[in-house]
């Protein structure tokens, strides 16, 4: 017990409108979205064909609206956001997907579901854009922690909740013998977990601020009391980050046009969401039970986690060459399964590509990130949405229509488009290295 009359230091005492920030509100709301989604997503399109035996060119429409409407979505989410806040933002988006959902549960009619999808899918343009948003923030207001900490933790948050998803939903279709309507239920259930999450997200006008060790949320107008020394110093003024130079990291991502990203990230997310629809209607037609389909895409997700997690505090040279790996990779795969589509190989190429759309995915993220970084603006994250949106909106569309006239006219389509893109994304990968010696804040006229 301390000695009353020996004068003691006073207590750190914060404001009471300083707290830590709560960096992992976002972390926490990726993480819940792609756990409840990865297994709707999966268990929507094995229930439509194991059991409603819906042909695949109604089910590519199905699929790819969610996606196709998701393009629009973050070009009308850009200008509400910027009036009614991120956190306000993304609560909009989770209430809409929870309600919209719920909806798809009662009426599996294929001309509803297309409705309900697709307004689900432009919602989520609310979502995505502003949490990316959040952490180039970060990046930029905490410069010692911009060395892809932040980044990491974003990418290993959504990453992670679609890998528990996918082996959650494998036990859950496995125990329910088969039953992929459970799954859905489930998977709904689970999308309740963001509304807390949204809510735990810092409101518009908070500020991050370092005390001793700590990062605090504190809004502009509040007062910070911190100890130095014996004594308490009053702080009315939150310190902004100073402008450091650019990094040579950063001037090698910023050499690199925005359109190249816009194109990079159409070719990763045309790739990511061809297999999840054309391997369930390869499964089907051999005969395989569905299970497996969430057993080979837990691999996929586990590998990309993995190498999203290893090559994200990689050198950035390192990741543009594993890029290319990546491009050419994805070419000779489908060059081999058009000449031989079968189920195993199939199998093989899927579990693989969680590797390639890791190094895809890596690489082009990290220049998006530089970008918003930089200039301090959400469209970089808005266009990036809207090209993934597109990707993802196509792939499942031409799939399913092609899927029609044999496996092999896919794996052809696909030949053929990454080989082309890869042409025009290699000349201007070549001809970014003219531009890294100059400093990209005094040239940058991307859109």
């Amino acid at each position: 017990m301390s000695d009353p009359h020996i004068p003691q230091p006073p207590a750190i005492m914060e404001h009471a409108g300083s707290r830590r920030y709560r960096f992992w509100a976002v972390y926490a709301a990726a993480f819940t979205r792609t756990l409840s989604y990865s297994i709707y997503g999966v268990a929507l399109p094995n229930y439509l064909i194991y059991f409603l035996h819906v042909p695949p060119e109604l089910l590519g429409v199905i699929i790819s609206v969610y996606a196709t409407a998701y393009i629009a979505g973050p070009l009308v989410a850009l200008p509400i956001t910027r009036r009614i806040g991120a956190r306000n933002g993304t609560m909009l988006s989770v209430a809409g997907s929870i309600l919209l959902v719920g909806c798809q549960l009662i009426f599996l009619d294929p001309v509803i579901l297309v409705v309900l999808r697709g307004i689900d899918g432009f919602l989520l343009g609310f979502f995505w854009p502003n949490l990316q948003m959040e952490v180039s923030s970060w990046q930029r207001a905490i410069p010692e922690k911009g060395d892809g900490q932040f980044f990491q933790a974003y990418g290993m948050s959504w990453n992670t909740g679609i890998i528990l998803g996918n082996i959650g939903g494998m036990f859950i279709v496995v125990l329910g013998a088969g039953n992929e309507y459970l799954a859905l239920v489930i998977a709904w259930l689970a999308m309740m977990a963001m509304i807390p999450c949204c809510l735990a997200m810092e409101r518009p006008g908070t500020s991050i601020t370092l005390r001793g060790g700590t990062y605090l949320a504190v809004t502009a107008t509040r007062v910070v009391t911190t100890r130095v020394g014996r004594a308490m110093k009053a702080q009315t003024t939150i310190p902004t980050a100073p402008v450091h130079p650019l990094s040579p990291a950063t001037r090698y991502l910023l050499s690199f046009p925005a359109a190249f990203y816009f194109a990079s990230t159409l070719v990763y997310a045309y790739i990511k969401a061809f297999y999840p629809i054309i391997y369930p209607l390869a499964l089907n037609e051999a005969g395989i039970p569905s299970f497996i389909v969430y057993l080979v895409t837990f691999i996929h997700q586990a590998v990309q986690a993995i190498v999203i997690a290893i090559w994200t505090r990689r050198s950035v040279q390192l990741n543009h060459r594993t890029w290319i790996i990546a491009m050419a990779a994805n070419i000779a795969f489908f060059a081999w399964l058009w000449g031989s589509p079968e189920p195993m190989l199939l199998s093989v190429a899927f579990a693989v590509n969680g590797v390639l759309s890791g190094w895809l995915y890596t690489f082009t993220s990290k220049i998006m990130l530089e970008y918003g970084a930089v200039r301090n603006s959400l469209k970089y994250a808005t266009y990036y949405e809207f090209f993934n949106g597109i990707g993802f909106g196509m792939a499942p569309l031409i799939a399913g229509a092609a899927a029609s006239f044999g496996p092999a006219v896919n794996f052809a389509i696909m030949t053929l488009l990454v080989s082309g893109s890869s042409v025009v994304l290699f000349i201007t990968s070549a001809r970014a290295a003219s531009r890294r010696n100059a400093d990209p804040r005094e040239s940058l006229n991307a859109p």
